[in-house]
């Protein structure tokens, strides 16, 4: 602020008047010394700033574990009176922020259902900072960024190839082949699907391919993949997979005709089996309020059970929550008991009780969710032991009314799998009637 127009005024005819005026009345020594009245060169001095506004708008987003191989989304930030909202964005799969705030400076997203945040800071007229979230080895950070510039189209050649359909993938980690399956549709030079494993699936993959290069990316806050490729002159695909800052893993692809669609992963239901199907399945642990609760309670006796291994920070077993809610609310007033087991990333029991809750309020989660151990121990965990073939989360145990393991379902078809989403609810639920049916 300039100090003569604080003092005079803001007309410049206006100052000079009042100048002559001053000269005129007081002797000039006093003019020309005397310092500005205490209380306004404070109000001067300390004006604060205008803070600026919050971020509100489309911003076309990315985490960046390494240059080049940036994994991109979309953030949709809002406001409602005082209230700052959030919402990530991937292709048409979107999801809200736990909170959001803005302090004038500073950006802070939360996902507090997975222990994450994205914390960032307007620079040049961009987002700039770091994705953080807690993990079984401790914290993962990302950089991140964001600009309000579209991310430049890509042109696919007219009549060019496409990877609309199913691909038979095999990812090569060292020694150690796991083999998936591909679920690609294209829509001129876009791409969106996702990769299929026996334990799930990758999520709401998007990107595009331009005749020869593919590129395929999600964020789901939790997982940050990248799949990058190129068409072969003999049609099949070979690339590199990248998750977070590992280092990359090869993988390749080749079509899926229709027959081999259904035959070139094992069944959903065939990949892990009880070590023992004439002995019960009776597990005991505690619930986020620290009350042990266990398949032999009295409230269990003479139900058939789903028994469902989880993680709080598992995005498929966040794709299987409202399934198994809707099941509990349908079949549950016919007999159906459910429950689920959370293995967590730390054994640190309050911080495991509090994203319980934060699950529950999620989904409106009604069955109890049991605190069954870590992921490290899970493998040696009595829920685990009886089991044979054991890979991961979710899994689901069908228990009949004397709570023998009559099936066992590894892994979930989430809303990314199109199809076969449909289809295993469908499966499941047919389960599910055979349960309810039996008797004995």
């Amino acid at each position: 602020m300039n100090v003569s127009r604080a003092f005079f005024g803001r007309s410049r005819r206006g100052a000079s008047l009042a100048f002559a005026a001053a000269l005129f009345l007081f002797p000039s020594k006093r003019i020309f010394s005397s310092p500005l009245p205490l209380s306004l060169s404070k109000r001067i001095l300390s004006s604060p700033a205008v803070p600026a506004p919050a971020p509100v708008g489309l911003w076309h987003a990315a985490l960046v574990p390494s240059e080049g191989h940036e994994v991109f989304f979309d953030l949709k930030i809002a406001r409602k009176g005082a209230v700052l909202s959030a919402a990530l964005v991937n292709d048409r799969a979107e999801f809200a922020f736990t909170s959001a705030s803005w302090d004038g400076t500073e950006l802070t997203l939360e996902l507090a259902n997975y222990d994450a945040r994205i914390v960032a800071e307007v620079k040049s007229g961009r987002l700039e900072g770091g994705y953080k979230r807690v993990v079984a080895a401790g914290l993962a950070e990302v950089a991140f960024r964001a600009t309000r510039k579209p991310r430049a189209t890509v042109v696919a050649p007219k009549g060019g190839a496409s990877l609309e359909g199913s691909w038979g993938v095999e990812m090569i980690d060292g020694r150690k082949t796991e083999k998936l399956t591909g679920v690609f549709r294209q829509k001129g030079s876009a791409v969106t699907g996702t990769f299929l494993s026996t334990t799930g699936d990758y999520g709401s993959l998007h990107g595009s391919f331009d005749g020869e290069q593919l590129v395929l990316t999600v964020f789901d806050g939790v997982h940050v993949y990248r799949f990058d490729a190129e068409l072969l002159p003999d049609g099949t695909l070979a690339g590199e997979y990248r998750s977070r800052s590992n280092p990359p893993v090869p993988w390749r692809g080749r079509r899926l005709d229709a027959a081999s669609q259904e035959t070139y992963l094992p069944g959903s239901f065939d990949i892990v089996k009880a070590r023992n199907p004439a002995a019960p399945y009776v597990v005991s642990f505690p619930d986020a309020l620290g009350r042990i609760v266990s398949t032999s309670d009295a409230r269990f006796s003479g139900k058939p059970m789903l028994v469902a291994f989880m993680g709080t920070w598992c995005p498929n077993c966040a794709d299987e929550a409202p399934f198994l809610r809707d099941l509990e609310a349908k079949h549950g007033p016919r007999g159906l008991a459910v429950l689920s087991l959370t293995f967590e990333y730390t054994d640190e029991v309050e911080r495991n009780r509090r994203q319980v809750k934060r699950f529950v309020e999620r989904f409106g989660t009604t069955h109890p969710i049991l605190l069954a151990g870590t992921t490290k121990d899970a493998s040696a965990s009595p829920a685990t032991l009886p089991l044979e073939g054991w890979e991961g989360y979710p899994t689901t145990l069908f228990l009949d009314r004397q709570h023998r393991i009559v099936k066992i379902h590894s892994g979930f078809d989430g809303p990314a799998t199109g199809e076969r989403f449909t289809k295993l609810k469908k499966e499941i639920e047919s389960v599910v009637e055979t349960l309810l049916r039996t008797t004995n």
